[in-house]
């Protein structure tokens, strides 16, 4: 696949092409009364929600979001700043602002987003999805965690097997995903501020997504002082 799709979101566009191949069967296509352009129309908005979810191109999402989307939760009646929102994807200072800054957000207007913010929205909230494991209670999160880890660690071994560079957190001899370090790391620097921004444009559907993910977070921290201790004790 990494060949196919020449490196580019290989993940991504292998899951396009199955899903949209799928859609093509007749007895499993849902489109049978779409006019032409709206089955063209669906593709199209498919494929772009799907390839956002590309990690490389997570802080080029971040961005759009802030830029396209920021101003609207301004003008609904935020009273937040500037300077907030321009920090949220810079880890720990975006943490602590989220934890600290005493006024909230009362969201964006569903009903006055633009064609070109929708389809951000829809984007932004399959990033959020795909990272939704975080949000979960702590016992579900640490074992889609575990799972996390043994898919990484698997692929690891075929890329050793194949004589290729082994990926980032997919060495079995290498702490990976559930080691504290790395899962407070990808908090601090992915998870938090992306659910932050998320909390600023529709409050009422992540305020206490926040709240777990925050909880989450300190946990991992806690998880990374254990291990440091552990590692003296020894």
């Amino acid at each position: 696949y990494a060949k196919i799709y020449n490196d580019q979101a290989v993940y991504e566009n292998s899951a396009l092409y199955q899903a949209l191949s799928l859609m093509d069967k007749l007895e499993l296509d849902f489109r049978a009364n779409f006019s032409q352009e709206s089955k063209r129309l669906l593709r199209v908005t498919i494929i772009d929600l799907v390839l956002a979810t590309d990690m490389s191109k997570h802080f080029d999402i971040i961005t759009l979001v802030k830029s396209k989307m920021g101003f609207q939760a301004a003008r609904s009646g935020s009273r937040l700043s500037a300077s907030f929102l321009d920090s949220l994807h810079n880890g720990m200072t975006a943490r602590r602002e989220a934890e600290t800054q005493p006024e909230k957000s009362t969201g964006i207007d569903l009903c006055q987003l633009s064609s070109e913010q929708t389809i951000l929205l829809f984007q932004f909230a399959l990033k959020v999805a795909d990272i939704g494991h975080c949000m979960l209670p702590l016992d579900q999160h640490k074992f889609w965690v575990g799972h996390l880890e043994t898919e990484f660690f698997n692929q690891g071994d075929l890329e050793k097997n194949e004589g290729l560079p082994i990926s980032p957190l997919m060495d079995r001899t290498k702490p990976g995903p559930t080691n504290g370090g790395n899962q407070a790391g990808f908090f601090e620097v992915i998870v938090v501020p992306t659910i932050s921004l998320w909390q600023t444009l529709l409050p009422e559907s992540a305020d206490q997504l926040h709240q777990q993910t925050l909880s989450n977070l300190e946990f991992w921290k806690n998880s990374t002082h254990t291990e440091k201790s552990s590692t003296l004790d020894e």
